[in-house]
């Protein structure tokens, strides 16, 4: 199973760290089975493929087919090619001690960034009837869905990897000399 979620850096001593070091950090990225180096090869296949058929309409005198078929071509190429740009949208999810901030990049580049103090956050996973739930994080006032391309198993981790972030957030651990062992 490929997992669309990389995880890059996770830091377990809160209180050992400065305000702005992340304590929890997601990338997520929508999941493309194919690579551009994949579409290459296929658009290739297709193109081949392509000529072929035209060759034996052209030999066949169905002369229609021919503008029909390169038609469909461009077609196909067109909606692969705006498929792995899709792929380019990306959501940064980065908890620090002061704040949360999720930063979403379409896939032209442009991006969105909200901002959340840290200290009423939770991470909710609103189950959904016949459909993959929806996970949001936010506080008493601000609350944004995040991960909406993720599938319901790559959700739930989430949900619970931020969950358990938020908890050490609030719970660190405190470095006690008298009680060393």
């Amino acid at each position: 199973m490929h997992d669309n979620r990389k995880m890059i850096e996770r830091i377990e001593e809160p209180s050992l760290i400065g305000r702005d070091i992340p304590l929890f950090q997601a990338v997520l990225r929508p999941y493309r089975s194919m690579g551009w180096r994949g579409m290459a090869i296929l658009c290739g296949v297709l193109v081949a493929a392509s000529l072929l058929v035209n060759g034996l309409m052209f030999i066949l005198g169905a002369f229609p087919v021919i503008g029909f078929n390169g038609a469909e071509l461009i077609l196909a190429i067109t909606m692969f090619w705006l498929n792995m740009r899709a792929a380019r949208a990306s959501e940064v999810i980065v908890l620090t001690q002061d704040r949360l901030t999720v930063t979403w990049t379409d896939p032209r580049g442009r991006r969105n960034r909200v901002e959340m103090g840290t200290a009423w956050l939770t991470a909710v996973l609103e189950e959904r009837r016949g459909s993959v739930p929806v996970l949001t994080i936010g506080g008493r006032q601000q609350r944004v869905a995040v991960g909406a391309h993720l599938g319901d198993f790559e959700k739930r981790e989430l949900a619970d990897e931020l969950q358990a972030a938020l908890t050490r957030l609030r719970s660190p651990r405190f470095d006690n000399v008298q009680t060393r062992d």
